[in-house]
């Protein structure tokens, strides 16, 4: 009997047969992930297991320009799943964006723009997932959604009515996410005030208003005034500023914000967590931790111990401040989530105007330090006012600043 080939229609439909074949055996490879540590951007359930299906190119570029956009550096593994829409994972040391394709087909652009960045805000910020900072981590999380958000072209009102349709995540009321995003808004609007103008010296920049630092500084914090001799053949409030800047990027102070003071400026640092019996810096991954957290342990009782006792932390952060004019405190304390908050809040340089103005010998430079203590009764910050055992130049040398500022 003789044998005719199929048909062309015949073959596509054989070919449509064998794919759909193939397909189920790939969509049911099971995801074995331990899902405890997350944050679900609608704060939903998740399904108890969880399957790997194929990545989408569309979805790899939209986190590429997020993560580029926002400055990110965390690395973590991009995956499609059956979730509800998109969740960000911490297993171990490995961190997950988990995403659902039918939740991204269906929403709309702002939607999967904000979802998207929520979720990466939470790794670009090392978060823990832990419940006790959930409230903490959130806000940062939105903070960096708003700042997305605001690059990407959304108004302030789309923002709003996009997140007035959100359920109340993890119990965080509307309202406090609103403040949080409106942040990361205005960040990124004062951002781009300064980056899109072609040249330093572009009229618009002296008309920008460069946020107040509050005034006189919130109390409770050790003071150092820096040697003149530091800075005694500086010109101008800019190479003041630089050779601060330096010294800072030499320590791996690179986040900072910049408020104005008058006739002047205030540098505020990153919070950041320090070897409490002697002041030094923590080179390791909690340094940047907003909680209390450790690296090194003494054996595996030693760890065990820690996963149960709560752990006492300490954090501090600095305040240069640049100017001539004679200042006291206020009667205010700052609390550590308003510290923690000024580094949203600034500009990310001078303006030129600012950096411009002339630096002479009535000009002081200041360092402030604020200090909170996190007990282990409770872990709740209490601000140190200030710490008996370390002063402000102590703390500055301990943090390797002091070559740098000249003392």
């Amino acid at each position: 009997m003789k044998i005719f080939p199929a048909p062309r229609n015949a073959r596509v439909f054989l070919s449509i047969i064998a794919i759909m074949a193939i397909r189920p055996a790939f969509a049911q490879e099971l995801l074995e992930l331990n899902i405890e540590q997350r944050c679900i951007f609608s704060g939903g359930g998740m399904d108890e297991e969880l399957y790997r299906f194929a990545d989408d190119d569309d979805i790899d570029k939209r986190v590429a320009e997020i993560m580029s956009l926002g400055g990110a550096a965390s690395s973590f593994d991009i995956v499609q799943t059956n979730v509800e829409n998109v969740s960000a994972v911490l297993d171990g040391e490995k961190r997950y964006l988990l995403y659902s394709l039918d939740f991204i087909e269906k929403a709309s652009e702002i939607e999967i723009t904000g979802a998207l960045a929520h979720e990466i805000g939470h790794h670009a910020n090392e978060h823990s997932f832990d419940p006790q900072l959930r409230k903490t981590e959130e806000a940062e999380a939105d903070q960096f959604m708003g700042y997305i958000l605001s690059l990407k072209g959304f108004s302030r009102q789309d923002i709003e009515a996009f997140l007035k349709k959100l359920p109340s995540s993890y119990d965080i009321p509307v309202d406090e996410r609103l403040t949080a995003v409106r942040e990361g808004f205005d960040r990124a609007g004062r951002a781009l005030q300064i980056n899109s103008l072609p040249f330093d010296d572009d009229p618009q920049l002296a008309g920008l208003t460069l946020p107040g630092f509050p005034w006189p500084p919130p109390s409770c914090n050790a003071r150092f005034e820096l040697p003149e001799a530091s800075f005694k053949d500086l010109k101008t409030l800019g190479e003041v500023e630089q050779k601060i800047r330096k010294a800072l990027d030499a320590k791996g102070y690179a986040q900072r914000s910049y408020f104005s003071v008058p006739n002047g400026f205030a540098l505020v640092t990153q919070l950041e967590q320090y070897n409490g019996d002697d002041g030094s810096v923590r080179n390791d991954r909690t340094r940047w931790l907003d909680y209390p957290a450790r690296d090194n342990f003494e054996g595996v009782l030693d760890y065990l111990k820690s996963l149960v006792m709560p752990q006492k932390g300490y954090f501090r952060l600095f305040v240069f401040v640049v100017t001539n004019q004679p200042f006291g405190g206020s009667a205010k304390r700052v609390s550590k989530e308003q510290a923690t908050a000024w580094l949203s809040m600034g500009f990310n340089k001078l303006p030129k105007s600012l950096a411009d103005a002339s630096f002479s010998s009535d000009y002081s430079v200041t360092s402030l330090v604020y200090e909170f203590e996190v007990p282990e009764i409770n872990r709740k910050p209490v601000q140190k006012c200030p710490s008996p055992r370390f002063d402000a130049k102590t703390h500055l040398f301990k943090a390797g600043l002091s070559p740098g500022l000249g003392f």
